[in-house]
């Protein structure tokens, strides 16, 4: 799989991520999301090593999504 859909749900301090493979892929599954999830912030390519979108409230240098980026590509 070789994007990461990552949404972060700062309310109930819990990130999430989901390993797919297209990123048509990436959008149903974050349009599958409950409320619960937290919205959608980032698709992230695995082999180019860059965003292919991000949610303009983030930015690239956002910690928590870096971490999540780090321990979602350490397990792949």
């Amino acid at each position: 799989m070789r994007y990461l859909a990552i949404n972060i749900n700062y309310k109930l301090d819990q990130d999430w991520y989901c390993k797919l493979g297209s990123i048509k892929d990436c959008y149903q599954y974050f349009n599958s999301l409950g409320p619960q999830h937290g919205p959608g912030v980032a698709i992230y390519d695995t082999e180019m090593k860059k965003y292919m979108w991000l949610d303009e409230t983030y930015r690239e240098d956002n910690a928590r999504l870096n971490q999540i980026i780090l321990d979602a590509t350490k397990s792949i």
